[in-house]
Order: C-alpha cells, then structure tokens, then sequence
C-alpha cells in the first residue's frame, strides 16, 4: 500500500499500486522478485499513474542499495525526479501536464541541488520536449522510452524479463500421433486458462477485501467482468452473492440499534417526546414519528456479529430552508455484544433517517462512501453508494420516517 508518512491512511492510489507490484498485472513482482511493500509519500497522490516511474525506480534502487533516508542521508547525493507511465512491457509511456508538474516541483529541486544535490529529471523524449526550456542546464536529463535503459543510466542493473518464446522440437511420428500431441497441449492450456482465471482474480479481490481496499475490490470485480469470459463471470457472481452480499446482510442485521429520549434535557418537550418514544426497543427499517417541538434524544448500537466491527451513524433531516442537513453524526469500535451510546442530540420532525454502516474491516476504504449518503438528498446518488458500500461487503441500514404519518 501507499500510505502518507507516519500515518495509517492508505491512499486514494494504494489499490492501482498493489496491482502495479502483483504478478500477473504488476511489473515489480516480475522483475524484483515477489514482496510486500508499504511506500511512505510526503504528501497525497489522488489519481493518474504518472507516479508509476518514480515508484518503479525508488523500488530497483531500493533491491540495488542505492536508495537512502531522505531524514538521514548526508548531503551531495543524487535526486531523482522521474514522471510517466509503465506499461507491462516495460516501456515508459508520455503522461499529461507535464509543465505543470516540473514548475510547482522546480523551487524544491532547485533548493536541494544549491545543497549540493545532483539533480536528475528522467521521463520520456515526448515529455521532455514540452518542459526543455524549463530544466536548468547543469541538471542531468534522461529521457528515454525504455524502463531497462532508465534504471541502467541510474547505475541500476536489473536483469530484463525473458521474453522469448521457447522452441520445441518433436520427433517425426505418425499422422494420427502428431494430431494427438498437437491437441494435447491445447486442451491442457485451455483447462489451465479456465482454473487460473478465476482463481488468480478471485484470489486478488479477496485480499483486497481483507486489507478493507474496497474501492481496489470493485475495480478488480468490474476489470475481470469486464473480460466476459463465462467462467471468470460465473465465479465472480459466487462471490458477489454468496460472499460480498451475504456478508453485507449479516453485519447489517448484526446491529441491534434504539433510540431514546433524554427527558433531563427537554424539560418542555420531554414529557411528548418520552410518550413518543415510549414503544420503542430497536429501529427496523422505519425511524419514529416525533413531536413537533425539538427532541433531545440518543441512539444506542450492539454489536451482535461474530468480530469486532466499526460502525458509523448518522441522523440526517431537513433544516429550516428545506434542505438535506446532517443532524448528528457518530463513529464507534465495537467487540462482539458491545454496546454503545451515542451523545444526545437534538432533532424535530423533519423528515428525519438514519443511516448506519457496518464493517469488520478499517473504514478507510468505505468511510467516503457513506459520507456521500448523508451528504445528499438526491436519491440516485445514495442509492449508487449505497451499492458500492454493500457490493464490497460492507453492512447498510437505513430507517425513515413515515411519508404521512402523525405523531400519535
């Protein structure tokens, strides 16, 4: 994964990463050997995959015992500032706003090497044909389309992936016996195609399910989909239905959630708002109609799943001027039949939901997801989060209040 210094945030990138290091997709793996690897960035890469050089190369220099610690390395060592794209042959691919890029990075390089820093831009011809009058002079430029020539002009020999075909040679042999042996081969190939397809893809969504990278998880799901090969689409459908969903259901049906008023703070409305509420043991599927004066109430969740789990609530309405606002909002761990009170907070009847999701993985992968629900009130946009939360295994509940409903 990639993740900001010192932190635990996994980046918006992390999960195209893990398929650039992976065999069969990635290129890492294929050329240094197979590893697992936390890359640490200063700041936050959001999308693209011009960071795709750089990384390639931090990680050559880095099995070479070239790269150092930036926080201990002495002075009049080399930088390295490298952007584009690596396709799985190994070429190094053009990538977009390259002026851009080189200007807001050129007072940092320009400060490193009037340190003592010999400073090195790396990218393709294409590329530094658009940024050549912005290089300074005594800087050294390699630009090249090949990663290979790229990693060697570094002083980093990596032993180029074989490509070449392997020949057979077969004795002379009768007509029928040489059909035979050439069938063979194909048959073999086409059952080892038909396993390793899904097994590999199945094995890769998994592990993104269990590292909690459900953004990684979906595009994994859609990209082997995508394939239309039956027997990927028949698997993945197994594991939609009868791992994702099933999953989703039970986390969801998991949480035993209530909702109670705090009369200590409602000494006007107290009274109606405890009669309202007096019914009430557990929330399922539609949030209690309320007085019209303010209530100060408090939700309370148990955790009724097999693991420990983390929950987010909230309480959405409508304000004064008609429009979607969040009312409350609270996050919690939760151990197996752990229970957990939420602060008070104050609501009227204005078309009040609650919304809650549930996972046994980090939130960090699926925490934007349900942000977008309770950020709007466009039902198209919730419902397409609502699918992304419980196509990656993620538990939804929602409770609403009533279209007509009175009080009483």
């Amino acid at each position: 994964m990639i993740c900001i210094v010192g932190s635990f945030e996994a980046l918006p990138v992390s999960g195209s990463y893990d398929q650039f290091v992976r065999r069969p997709t990635g290129v890492i793996e294929k050329l240094l050997g197979e590893g697992s690897y936390r890359t640490d960035l200063d700041g936050p890469v959001t999308q693209g995959d011009s960071w795709q050089l750089g990384i390639l190369l931090a990680h050559m220099l880095e099995k070479s015992g070239g790269l150092l610690d930036s926080s201990c390395a002495p002075h009049g060592n080399g930088v390295i500032w490298a952007s584009g794209e690596v396709s799985p042959a190994m070429d190094i691919r053009p990538v977009d706003h390259m002026r851009q890029k080189f200007s807001e990075s050129r007072v940092q390089l320009q400060a490193l090497h009037n340190n003592g820093e010999t400073v090195t831009v790396l990218l393709h011809p294409s590329n530094h044909a658009e940024i050549a009058d912005l290089i300074p002079e005594d800087w050294i430029i390699i630009a090249t389309e090949r990663v290979l020539d790229a990693a060697s002009a570094i002083g980093v020999e990596i032993a180029a992936p074989s490509t070449a075909p392997r020949r057979q040679i077969t004795p002379a042999a009768p007509r029928r016996r040489r059909v035979a042996i050439a069938i063979a081969p194909i048959l073999l190939a086409l059952c080892l195609i038909g396993y390793h397809l899904p097994v590999q893809a199945l094995k890769n969504a998994y592990s993104y399910e269990q590292a909690g990278q459900h953004r990684a998880l979906l595009m994994e799901i859609r990209t082997n989909l995508a394939l239309r090969n039956w027997v990927v689409t028949n698997a993945f459908y197994f594991f939609e239905v009868f791992y994702l969903g099933a999953k989703s259901e039970r986390l969801a049906n998991a949480l035993d959630i209530s909702v109670s008023t705090d009369d200590e703070h409602t000494p006007d409305s107290g009274e109606a708002c405890g009669e309202a509420l007096a019914a009430i043991q557990r929330i399922d599927g539609v949030f209690p109609m309320l007085p019209a004066t303010d209530c100060t109430v408090r939700l309370t969740v148990e955790n009724n799943f097999s693991h420990k789990v983390r929950v987010w609530l909230a309480v959405t309405g409508q304000n004064d001027n008609g429009m979607q606002e969040v009312k409350f909002r609270s996050g919690a761990d939760l151990r197996p039949r752990d229970r957990f009170q939420t602060p008070s907070f104050v609501v009227n009847n204005a078309d009040l939901s609650l919304y809650a999701a549930v996972s046994d993985r980090p939130d960090f992968g699926w925490r934007k997801w349900f942000e977008n629900i309770i950020q709007t009130h466009n039902a198209t946009v919730q419902r397409a989060n609502i699918g992304r939360l419980t196509d990656s295994g993620v538990g939804v509940f929602v409770a609403r209040q009533p279209d007509d409903g009175d009080f009483n």
